[in-house]
């Protein structure tokens, strides 16, 4: 079953809508730096749920794991959200099995995978 750590800026909301494990950051302690999410990540085996950047960007350079679904959608209502992430869940799941990095983009969903 997939672990899914949900990133700051994302609503906690999210654990209830997606059939997996979730953990929202704000669980590893008040305002965790981007390091302290990303090993746990890599130690625990999560994978992060992230609208930042950042993680893209360790992703780049580190290599997983951790994995990395990484929304690139915009501002959205969280009921928007929810409801989005609940529909393409199962498309999320069988990506991020078979590549590191999933990207949702608001026309597409691509799966990218780093190193070999």
């Amino acid at each position: 079953m997939i672990r899914l750590l949900i990133d700051e800026n994302l609503p906690p909301t999210l654990a209830t809508k997606l059939n997996c494990i979730c953990l929202h950051v704000t669980d590893l302690g008040e305002q965790p730096t981007d390091r302290l999410i990303w090993d746990h990540g890599r130690r625990d085996g999560w994978i992060i749920l992230t609208k930042d950047a950042d993680f893209f960007e360790q992703l780049a350079l580190e290599g997983p794991p951790p994995k990395v679904i990484w929304l690139r959608t915009g501002n959205m209502r969280r009921v928007d959200l929810e409801t989005m992430l609940a529909r393409l869940w199962p498309r999320i799941v069988s990506l991020i099995h078979s590549t590191d990095l999933v990207e949702i983009h608001p026309d597409r969903i691509e799966g990218i995978k780093f190193g070999s």
